[in-house]
C-alpha cells in the first residue's frame, strides 16, 4: 500500500491494500505456508519503497539502502531479485545514461549480503552448490525437458486463476496507463517465477504484490470512467474466487488439504501417520521419511535421521542417496522408517530395498502407507 500510494495515490493503494489482503492471498497459491517466496517479498518491498525515497529526494543513502535490501531478499530467496531490477530498469529507462551509476550502485550493493554470505559459509564450494548449482542442476526453467515445464505450468494455471483472476482482471484493465515502475515489478517478478521452473503454486505469491498495485489502479480507473462492463466482470471473478475458497472454511483438513494440494497425497492421510510415529517412538529418536514429507518430522516433534528433507535434495544432490543407505546401514539407524514412497522410486538399483529387508520388519499400515521398525 505504501509503495501504490506513492506510485498512484491514496485509492488505488487502498483497493490494492484490500484486494492483496483477499484474492491475494487465496489458499490456492498457499498463501498460508511460510514459504521463501513469502518472506522475500516483505525485504523486496522494503528495497523498492527505499528506491522511491531515493527518486524523490535523490539521496543516495537510499539508494544503498534498496540495493542492501535486493540483496538480503535474494539470500532468503533466489528469485528475490524482482524489486531490485525493477528499479535497474527503471533507471535504465527513464536516464539513458545517467541512469547508469545508479543503476551501477543497486547492482554492486545488492551482491553486498551475497559477499558476505558466501565469505562466511564454512565451505564456500557447498556454499555455491546450494544456492546457485542445486538450482540449475534440475529446479529451472533452463533444465529438464520443454514439455515436462509446459506441463507443470498448465497445472499451475487452474489454481492461480481460482485465486487471482480478478487481480489479472483489473490489471490488464489498467496497464497501458499504470505507472512505469509498477509494470516492470510485474515483468521481473514474473521472470522470478519462470526462473524457478516447477510452477509450485507458492511461487505465484511473488507476483501478489505488484500486480495488486496494477489491479488497485485498474479499479480506480474502472470507478473514474464509471465502466460497468469491467466492475461488472471483476465482481463475478471475484465471485468465481469465493465459490471455491468459501466452502474451504468448513471442510475437514482431510478435505482442505485435497483441494489445495492435490498432487501430494500424504498431504491428505499424514494425521493419522503422525499419530503412530508420536505413540510409537520417544522424544529424542530419530526417523526417517522415505522419500519426502517434511511436515512429519516437524508435527510429529521427532528429528530426522538424515539431514534431507526433500524429494528432490536425495534425487539431485551427489551422495545424498549413498548417505541415506549409509545412515539405515549404521550403528546408530531411524527407529522408525515411516514410507511414503516405495523404496525403488527413487532407489532404482534396489540397495535400499535391500536394507529395509534385511534390517527393519513392517509392523504397520497407517492411511495405506507401510511403517517399518528396526528388528531386534
Amino acid at each position: 500500500m505504501v509503495v501504490c500510494a506513492r506510485l498512484a495515490g491514496r485509492i488505488p493503494a487502498t483497493i490494492a491494500g484490500l484486494l492483496l489482503a483477499t484474492v491475494g492471498a487465496s489458499p490456492f497459491i498457499e498463501s498460508f505456508t511460510f514459504s521463501g517466496e513469502l518472506l522475500a517479498s516483505l525485504v523486496a518491498v522494503l528495497s523498492l519503497i527505499a528506491f522511491l525515497l531515493y527518486l524523490r529526494h535523490d539521496a543516495w543513502p537510499w539508494l544503498v539502502a534498496c540495493g542492501l535490501l535486493t540483496g538480503c531478499a535474494v539470500m532468503i530467496k533466489q528469485s528475490g531479485f524482482d524489486a531490485g531490477l525493477a528499479a535497474v530498469a527503471f533507471l535504465l529507462l527513464t536516464r539513458r545514461s545517467r541512469g547508469l551509476i545508479p543503476a551501477a550502485v543497486i547492482v554492486a550493493t545488492a551482491a553486498v549480503p551475497v559477499l558476505v554470505g558466501f565469505l562466511s559459509a564454512s565451505d564456500q564450494g557447498n556454499w555455491w552448490y546450494a544456492m546457485v548449482t542445486y538450482r540449475g542442476q534440475g529446479d529451472s526453467i533452463l533444465s529438464g525437458s520443454t514439455g515436462g515445464r509446459w506441463h507443470q505450468f498448465r497445472e499451475s494455471v487452474v489454481p492461480v486463476l481460482k485465486a487471482d483472476a480478478p487481480l489479472f482482471l483489473l490489471a490488464a484493465y489498467g496497464w497501458r496507463t499504470s505507472p512505469l515502475l509498477a509494470r516492470l515489478w510485474v515483468a521481473a517478478a514474473a521472470l522470478g517465477v519462470l526462473g524457478g521452473g516447477n510452477f509450485h503454486n507458492h511461487y505465484y505469491i511473488q507476483l501478489g504484490p505488484p500486480l495488486a498495485i496494477l489491479a488497485g489502479w485498474g479499479a480506480a480507473r474502472a470507478i473514474e470512467r464509471r465502466s460497468g462492463l469491467v466492475a461488472g466482470v471483476a465482481v463475478g471473478l471475484a465471485l468465481w474466487a469465493a465459490y471455491f475458497t468459501v466452502p474451504l472454511w468448513f471442510d475437514s483438513p482431510v478435505a482442505q488439504a485435497r483441494a489445495v494440494f492435490p498432487g501430494d497425497g500424504h498431504l491428505q492421510h499424514d494425521g493419522p501417520v503422525i499419530d503412530y510415529v508420536r505413540s510409537h517412538t520417544r522424544p529424542g529418536q530419530r526417523i526417517f521419511v522415505m522419500w519426502a514429507a517434511a511436515n512429519v518430522y516437524y508435527l510429529s516433534d521427532r528429528r530426522p535421521a538424515v539431514r534431507y528433507l526433500w524429494y528432490r535434495n536425495i534425487q539431485a544432490i551427489p551422495g545424498a542417496l549413498a548417505g541415506v543407505r549409509k545412515v539405515l546401514a549404521g550403528p546408530d539407524p531411524p527407529a522408525l522408517i515411516v514410507g511414503e514412497q516405495p523404496a525403488g522410486e527413487l532407489d532404482r538399483s534396489g540397495a535400499t530395498g535391500k536394507l529395509l529387508a534385511r534390517r527393519y520388519q513392517r509392523v504397520a499400515t497407517v492411511s495405506g502407507i507401510p511403517i517399518y521398525r528396526l528388528r531386534r
